[in-house]
């Protein structure tokens, strides 16, 4: 598949057949009697159609012959990559031969860049897809076979931890320069950078090789791929300079049998097979060489490290605090949705989303590194991964930081720079003013309404590219609801908070009498803050009728909780709240589009 790819690219095949029909048989016999570059473009279909049936066997086969072990969901990961990367080429050619399906893609993707640098990235994204899923099936073939499941005595030393970092790294920069060749060769620019990279990529790999042949040259599987790597290298090298000398830097031949084409070509399938290489020593090194504090051997089998990897990924999704996130991304949904009505721009909204979620984990993270050692303390936060010690607290650092760093980029470059400055003001509040008051006085949940009122508002600024009065009016709803929810949490894990050193109101209150009263205000100027968007001409009829209705509810769970003050009526009104917001902003959508 990447190779006949890569040879539609260089003999620039890829329009000869501009139709893109669901019926792909017809690939099959239009392949039989094509000539010329429509066979390459054809044939790269037919291919494709191919590999997508094979990649729902795929996916049955793992899953029904890993029951219960976390390798059953590699299948359904491939099949979806498979689907994603069939309609990204469907989606490229379209862009091109079909003016309704331009006019679309140009209307949900906004200005900014013209049609061929659209193709072109379009193509570079399929391309570097079309190679992630090599090196992801590569990882399935090594994780499914018997030498994975062979009980290796895996090295402990304190080189692993460098070694493993390094060989991620490694990855990720061959998927970058993967990236900026695909582009060279759809537009021809660039070449600087894509050189560059491959000086770069090139230092990285030796580093690796000089690592592993030092320090982890006892593991055959090891030594293999990194020699592999190695042969590699130095033909793609080869084969990159060759052609750029033969042509002068013309790196389009239309003559597919020519020395050109198949060194261009070559010099893609090489790197894909680098790339391959690169990923599964990466995945080995993880499997045989484990961080530690002196050289030790130790015995671990593939189910103990997968079950490690998984819990790996989970204590992630705990340090990012992932469901909370989720609930940002629908308030920031919701306040671009409310901006600007109707289809979204998708790369916008996209970016929005991605960059928001990317600082909310990184902020989530850096708190949880902040306030480990009252977490430690406390019965529900206790078994997180930094108080456990799953997880060394730089590891968190980092991971918070990076993520921080790249969602405001993101946000900045994807979007605007006042919905990254939003984004990154959230972020401020919330770690260097909201989370060191929890320690110092009660006034701290007033402060921490702030970053939790303020992704409507970026949502909006993306829509909108500026802040509106409608945008404070759902930062006022968005504050107003916050205090009773949270209330009834910290009365709920009260205790909890008492031995975690927090100043929070239901600590000061010891019957919660003045906790249930405050919720039950809050409540009822939840109703009079909700009523807003109708008073600035946001909303009409309809959104009033249901906000009274959702809001004369919250507040009846606030009065019964007032009158009982009972575990359960706590309770009753934190599932309250959860219900309130999505219902209302529900009804707030359906009443502005």
């Amino acid at each position: 598949m990447i190779v006949v790819g890569a040879m539609v690219t260089t003999t620039r095949a890829g329009d000869t057949n501009p139709g893109w029909s669901w019926r792909f048989w017809e690939w099959f016999s239009s392949w039989w009697n094509a000539h010329g570059g429509r066979a390459w473009e054809d044939g790269h279909r037919m291919i494709g159609t191919v590999i997508g049936f094979f990649g729902i066997g795929l996916a049955l086969t793992t899953w029904y012959g890993s029951k219960g072990k976390p390798r059953r969901w590699l299948g359904v990961v491939a099949l979806g990559l498979i689907c994603v990367q069939g309609l990204i080429g469907g989606l490229r050619v379209l862009v091109v031969s079909d003016a309704e399906v331009r006019d679309a893609v140009l209307a949900y993707t906004g200005g900014g860049y013209d049609v061929e640098l659209r193709r072109a990235i379009k193509a570079m994204i399929h391309g570097v897809t079309g190679q992630v899923i090599f090196s992801f099936l590569a990882c399935v073939v090594v994780v499914t076979s018997r030498r994975w499941s062979a009980a290796w005595q895996a090295q402990k030393s304190p080189q692993a931890a460098n070694s493993r970092r390094l060989a991620l790294l490694l990855v990720a920069l061959g998927v970058g320069q993967l990236a900026l060749g695909t582009l060279v060769r759809q537009t021809g620019n660039h070449v600087l950078l894509h050189v560059c990279g491959a000086c770069t990529v090139t230092l990285v790999v030796t580093v690796m090789l000089i690592r592993i042949f030092r320090y982890h040259a006892g593991f055959p599987p090891l030594r293999r791929v990194a020699t592999l790597v190695a042969l590699l290298l130095i033909t793609q090298v080869f084969l990159g300079i060759v052609p750029w000398i033969l042509t002068n830097g013309h790196l389009v031949s239309a003559d597919p049998g020519s020395l050109v084409a198949l060194l261009r070509t070559g010099h893609v399938t090489v790197g894909a097979l680098l790339l391959m290489c690169i990923t599964v020593q990466a995945l080995w090194l993880h499997r045989l060489a484990l961080p530690g504090d002196g050289e030790r051997a130790a015995v671990v089998t593939a189910g103990e490290f997968e079950q490690g990897l998984r819990t790996k990924l989970h204590d992630y999704t705990i340090l990012s605090k992932a469901r909370l996130s989720g609930l940002v991304m629908v308030t920031v949904a919701a306040g671009y949705f409310i901006g600007a009505p109707g289809m979204p721009n998708v790369v916008v909204l996209g970016a929005t989303l991605l960059g928001v979620s990317l600082v909310a984990a990184g902020t989530a993270a850096l708190n949880q590194y902040i306030e480990r050692e009252n977490d430690a303390r406390m019965q529900r936060t206790r078994n997180r991964p930094l108080p456990s010690g799953r997880m060394q607290p730089r590891e968190a650092l980092a991971f918070g930081l990076l993520t921080i760093v790249g969602g405001s980029l993101i946000v900045a470059f994807g979007v605007n720079l006042l919905a990254a400055g939003l984004t990154a003001l959230t972020s401020a509040i919330y770690l260097l003013i909201y989370t060191p008051l929890k320690t110092r006085t009660t006034l701290n949940t007033l402060v921490g309404a702030i970053p939790g009122a303020l992704p409507p508002m970026i949502g909006w600024a993306a829509a909108r590219g500026r802040i509106d009065l409608p945008a404070f009016v759902l930062f006022a709803i968005l504050f107003t609801w916050q205090l009773p929810h949270f209330w009834s949490i910290a009365w709920l894990y009260r205790e909890d908070y008492k031995r975690g050193g927090m100043r929070m109101l239901s600590v000061e209150d010891n019957d919660g009498g003045m906790l249930a009263r405050q919720i039950s205000l809050w409540c009822l100027a939840l109703i009079v803050t909700s009523m807003l968007p109708v008073l600035v001409g946001m909303a009409g009829r309809t959104y009033a009728i249901g906000a009274l209705a959702l809001g004369f509810g919250f507040l009846a769970a606030g009065v019964v909780n007032q009158v009982k003050r009972t575990r359960q009526s706590t309770r009753g009104v934190f599932f309250a709240s959860l219900l309130y917001l999505p219902l209302l902003l529900g009804v707030l959508l359906f009443d502005v589009w």
